[in-house]
């Protein structure tokens, strides 16, 4: 068996991929056309100013902290983490904005101000929210994604109907208000679809964004 193993391009995916075969025994050698690496996540530098170049936020921790887990370490032996309160900054055009609380009980105030009674809906939806973050991670996100099956679980069965509905039908059926259902319907996007195209059981994408 050849131990050697070039992989091209330094991003995430390309790192983790290299760290797991060089734990298996072989030589990895990663080659990037840039000089610092990253790939969607490098960080571009003129002037005094810092631009990501892909992505903004640190969704979904547990995913970080077992990768380092399979080789003994921890996310904080490498870098330290600081929460931002607000959360964000949603702007709707240059004169009207909303900004995202860093916790659960005052997005649901943010909600409740903006809409009476939807605070209530919020609620709802994340703790299906909640459940299905779960099973993904635990049942899903490690799959190698080679059939539609892999999906198909015992769990997954009994909210089949969550596959034939969008997430756009889920939040309009309940919210109205334009702003709020953009808020709600955004995070889907990093999944490269639309929220008219995208399964309402995708709604963890919300939890991992808002809890």
């Amino acid at each position: 068996m050849n131990k050697e193993i070039i992989i091209i391009g330094s991003g995430f995916s390309s790192m983790a991929a290299s760290c797991y075969l060089a734990q298996s025994g072989y030589k990895v050698t990663i080659l990037e056309k840039n000089n610092t690496i990253g790939g969607r996540a490098r960080v571009f530098n003129k002037n005094g100013f810092k631009f990501d170049m892909g992505p903004t936020w640190y969704w979904m921790p547990d995913v970080f902290e077992r990768f380092f887990n399979d080789f003994n370490k921890k996310p904080s032996d490498y870098y330290a983490l600081n929460k931002l309160s607000p959360a964000y900054q949603v702007y709707f055009d240059e004169k009207e904005s909303i900004l995202v609380p860093d916790n659960l009980s005052d997005i649901c105030d943010l909600f409740e101000e903006t809409e009476t009674g939807s605070s209530k809906y919020l609620k709802e939806f994340i703790k299906s929210a909640m459940f299905n973050y779960e099973v993904a991670i635990k049942d899903l996100v490690y799959k190698p994604g080679n059939s539609i099956f892999e999906l198909i679980t015992p769990i997954t069965a009994k909210r089949a109907h969550q596959f034939f509905t969008s997430i756009s039908k889920q939040i309009r059926k309940r919210i109205k208000n334009k702003k709020l259902i953009q808020i709600l319907e955004f995070p889907v996007l990093f999944l490269g679809a639309k929220p008219s195209d995208t399964p309402s059981f995708y709604n963890f994408m919300n939890y991992a964004d808002l809890v």
